[in-house]
Parts: structure tokens; C-alpha cells; sequence
């Protein structure tokens, strides 16, 4: 009847109590150990730190634990009776004791399935030390099994990204050493400072090029990452002057930098012609038969090749009189009427009478070549001067690139004049990377880009905002936040400081950072040593 209480039957079959074992991992779907799993790394990575910080404290417990587990394993491989004594005999029971609590302890964690889940769940970071070990000993063993050595290399490369003190010891690691990319050493060497995110890469270089396109943030960025164009402009410059002890004074830029450059290898030169004598060889009359063919064989209008085959007789070959030779003034006047013609056609507007330029800039070089040859007492200088100009030859055709404003290069630019003057077969030297200051130019366009970054002008966009009371800063919190940073970070002297902070450290501190960073047997030897933990502490009990 509806409403009527049930009465209990005290002499009525009572159910089954069903048996629970609580100590049971509980059941879950995969899906369920995903989720758990990420909420559990923090407390499963402070569980292995302080088992690793007891290993570090309390050595000799490690040790001790290891060494029962192994009496407890040659007990079994041996049996009784070995050490049979008093002490012997309690050595044997607590190594057996060790290797028991151990077992129980892997069964647990990886017994069955339900068991594999409940420690992935629960101790991710544990469970990522166990693969660690194991990957290590399977490398081990495979690296003395014949059949089995091709798998090594694989296992211990699994062991190294399995180890979670990774995730300790390579921030530690960057922060004594930061790893710096071989091509921003190279720039920093001679003198060019890269923004942080291009010192940095990867990411950070991703987010800093993202971040120039913010108002403000990014004009400032765009500022550095221009001084670090300039930078390598002046750095190539001075690679030309440097063989003749000079170098580019400050704030000389683009054109007036190629000026400059040219000026002083041609004043170097002429100071050392007077004392030199100058005899016409094989070589030369050939290399200037060959230009003069090529020039024949261009498709220019038949006046301009006239003209030139008429100035090389009587500006050059037509020198050479009695006995082939010239000396003295004949020199320098000779090299003078090449920079005067070469300046004056360069700078034409007419097509023809630009590639004139160039053919004269070759005979120019030749010509050069042919003084080297005819004076080895004076070969030092000599040398010095012609690799100061083969440096600024390539300068100078990324200077005069179209795109190059006002004179002011890309680092692609650069990279361009560099393999366009690699005069190998093929261009076989640029294609092994061992052209004539390939080094710079492919390390410029690996750090700084391709371009030339447009010029940012901050503190014009940051009046305009102050005087409309700040309102353009509505909808850019993270602008305002980011805003007392950028000025100083991205100024020159903010610039130098991060990169020295990031890429200059004491001696010393690579090999040290090295040691954290790669030493796989410290990271073994402490995981080991907190896996030994929980076995001597069942043990022990």
C-alpha cells in the first residue's frame, strides 16, 4: 500500500557485504588520465624534487638503498647459504626485504593497466624518471649487444628528452650561458649589435618582428633593428679600410660611407706608386684582350664600344713605351684617370655608359693585379691595399643595388653583391660558404632579415597621444604596460646592454653551462638515486 512504511526483518537474508580494497587505483578512461595528468605536474615534480633534494643531502641513503636491492637480487640468483653469518644472514634479509618493497612498488605503479593509469594520472613527472631509466639501461645494454647496436643511439636519445630535471636544468643552464646562434657571434664580433629577439631567435625573434607592427612598442623596435642594419653596413665598410689601418668615421652612411671607402684605398694607393715600376706581361694583354671582346660582344650601341677600346689605348696600353715599362707619375696618373671615368660614367643616366663603368672597373682591377705582379719587394702593401679594395668592390655593388636608399644596404644586398662578384667556376666558392665576406653578409641575413627596416619614430607618436590625453592608448593595455620598457630596451644603449647581458659571459661560463645542460650521468644518477628512495624507506619499514 502507497505511503506504508517498509519493516525491517531482522531474520531476512541480508546481502553480501562486497569486499573494496581501497588501496585500489580507481578506475578511469584514458581521456580521464589526460586531464588528470596536467593538473598533477605540479604536485608530482615537487614530489620528485624532494626526493632528489634528499639524494643531494643524504647521499649515503641512495647508496644504501641501492646496494640492499642489489644483495637482495644475488640472494635470489644464488640462494642460501652465502655470508652465513650472524651479519651476514641480516644483510641477506634486508637486501631481500629492498628487492620485495621494490617489486611491490613497480607492480604497483605499472602492475596492470588500471595500475599505468593511476601513475600517469597522479605522478606524471615520476612516471616520465621511470621511462628515463629505462630508455638509459636499454641504451646500455643495446650498446653491448651487437644485434641491438643500431637501437642505442635511439634509447639514449629517448632518455634524454624523457628526463624531466630537463625542465630544471636547461633553464639554469641558459641563464649561466644563454646558447648564441655561431652567426650572431660572428656579427657581435665585428661590432654589430642585434635587437634582443634577434640575438635570442626562434620564438622571441617571432614575437619581436610581431610586435613592431604595435604602435609605439614597435617604432621603437624597428629604430633598433635599423641600427643593427647600419651596423653591418659600417662593419662591412671597415673590413675594406681595415687592411689599411683605417676605418669609417661616425655617423658616415650610404653613399658618403662608399666615397669615403674609395678615397682612401685610392690615396693609399697612390702613395705607394711613386716607388714602383710597372712592366706589361702576358697576363695582362690577355685579360685586357678578353675584356675588350666582351665589350665587343655586349649589346651596346657600336659608338660606346668605340669609346672604350680608344680609352684603354690611350689612357693604359699606349704607357707602355721602349721597353714595356712605366713608373712613378705615368702610375698614378694612370690609376687616377681610371677613378675619375669609372666616378663620372658610374653616376650616368644612359645605360650603355654605365656598363662602360663596369668594364673599366675590371680593367681597372687587372691593372692592379699587373702592379702586384711587377713589384713583390713591395707584395705586403700591396696585398694589403687589393684585399681592402676586393672587400669594397662588393660594397659597392650592394650600395649601388636597386632598393638601396640613399646608399644604405640590406643584409640580402650584401648577400646578393657577395655570391654576384664569387668569380669561381659556378660560383663553387659561394656555394661552400667560403666567399669573400660571405661570412658577414650570410650571418647578417640570418640574424637581421632581408630588409631594411623602415625607420620608427616614436616619440612623434607619443606626443601626438599625450596631447589627446592619452586616449589613443584605449584598447592597448598591454601597449601601456610594455610602453616604460620599450624606450630603454630598444634604445642604443639599452641594446648594447641586453646583448652583452644575453651574449657575453665570463670565461669559463659556456663549458659550466654545458655541464648542467648535457651531463646525462648527474640527471641518471640523481633520478636513480630518488628512485631508490621509496624502496629503502619500505623497506626500513
Amino acid at each position: 500500500m502507497a505511503g506504508k512504511p517498509v519493516e525491517f526483518d531482522p531474520f531476512a537474508a541480508q546481502p553480501k557485504p562486497v569486499d573494496v580494497d581501497p588501496f585500489a587505483p580507481k578506475k578511469r578512461s584514458w581521456m580521464d588520465v589526460a586531464g588528470e595528468s596536467l593538473t598533477s605536474i605540479p604536485q608530482s615534480a615537487a614530489a620528485l624534487a624532494g626526493m632528489v633534494y634528499d639524494v643531494a643531502t643524504d647521499p649515503l641513503q641512495a647508496v644504501r638503498g641501492a646496494g640492499q636491492m642489489i644483495v637482495g637480487g644475488t640472494e635470489k640468483l644464488m640462494g642460501e647459504p652465502y655470508f652465513d653469518t650472524s651479519s651476514g644472514r641480516a644483510v641477506r634479509e634486508q637486501g631481500k626485504a629492498a628487492l620485495s618493497a621494490g617489486g611491490d612498488f613497480l607492480k604497483n605503479r605499472y602492475g596492470s593497466e588500471e595500475a599505468i593509469k593511476n601513475t600517469l594520472a597522479t605522478d606524471p613527472v615520476g612516471a616520465a624518471a621511470d621511462l628515463s631509466l629505462l630508455f638509459t639501461g636499454g641504451g646500455a645494454v643495446a650498446a653491448r649487444t651487437p644485434m641491438l647496436s643500431r637501437a642505442a643511439p635511439t634509447l639514449r636519445t629517448a632518455a634524454e628528452y624523457t628526463n624531466p630535471l630537463n625542465a630544471v636544468t636547461k633553464p639554469i643552464a641558459s641563464m649561466i650561458s644563454p646558447k648564441v646562434a655561431p652567426e650572431v657571434k660572428t656579427l657581435m664580433g665585428e661590432g654589430i649589435t642585434p635587437t634582443t629577439g634577434q640575438i635570442l631567435g626562434g620564438g622571441f625573434k617571432r614575437l619581436e618582428e610581431g610586435l613592431s607592427s604595435v604602435p609605439l612598442i614597435g617604432d621603437f623596435i624597428k629604430n633598433a633593428q635599423l641600427r643593427a642594419v647600419e651596423d653591418l653596413n659600417t662593419a662591412a665598410f671597415n673590413r675594406a679600410l681595415k687592411p689599411i689601418g683605417k676605418e669609417l668615421p661616425k655617423d658616415v652612411t650610404g653613399r658618403e660611407a662608399v666615397q669615403f671607402a674609395d678615397d682612401a684605398l685610392g690615396s693609399a694607393y697612390q702613395k705607394l706608386l711613386p716607388k714602383m715600376t710597372v712592366k706589361a706581361d702576358k697576363t695582362f694583354s690577355t685579360e685586357l684582350s678578353n675584356l675588350k671582346q666582351a665589350v665587343d660582344s655586349g649589346a651596346i650601341n657600336q659608338t660606346t664600344k668605340e669609346f672604350f677600346n680608344k680609352w684603354i689605348d690611350n689612357n693604359v696600353t699606349n704607357k707602355f713605351q721602349g721597353q714595356g715599362a712605366i713608373t712613378g707619375e705615368t702610375l698614378k696618373g694612370i690609376q687616377e684617370n681610371f677613378r675619375v671615368k669609372i666616378n663620372e660614367l658610374s653616376s650616368s643616366t644612359l645605360n650603355d655608359e654605365r656598363v662602360i663603368a663596369g668594364a673599366l672597373k675590371e680593367a681597372q682591377d687587372q691593372f692592379r693585379q699587373l702592379v702586384t705582379r711587377s713589384n713583390p719587394n713591395y707584395a705586403k702593401e700591396l696585398n694589403a691595399i687589393n684585399t681592402g679594395y676586393a672587400n669594397f668592390k662588393r660594397v659597392q655593388n650592394a650600395a649601388g643595388k636597386v632598393g638601396a636608399e640613399e646608399g644604405v644596404f640590406s643584409p640580402a644586398q650584401l648577400q646578393n653583391a657577395v655570391r654576384a662578384m664569387d668569380k669561381s667556376k659556378d660560383k663553387a666558392r659561394f656555394a661552400e660558404g667560403k666567399a669573400l665576406m660571405q661570412d658577414l653578409s650570410e650571418s647578417g641575413k640570418t640574424v637581421l632579415g632581408s630588409k631594411v627596416p623602415d625607420s620608427g619614430t616614436p616619440y612623434r607618436t607619443m606626443a601626438a597621444i599625450l596631447a589627446s590625453g592619452g586616449a589613443g592608448l584605449s584598447g592597448y593595455p598591454g601597449i601601456a604596460a610594455g610602453l616604460a620598457a620599450s624606450p630603454v630596451m630598444y634604445s642604443s644603449g639599452g641594446q648594447k646592454m641586453m646583448a652583452a647581458l644575453l651574449a657575453k659571459r665570463p670565461a669559463g661560463a659556456q663549458n659550466f653551462a654545458e655541464q648542467v645542460r648535457n651531463n646525462q650521468q648527474a640527471r641518471i644518477a640523481a633520478l636513480l638515486g630518488a628512485q631508490t628512495s621509496p624502496y629503502v624507506l619500505i623497506g626500513d619499514r
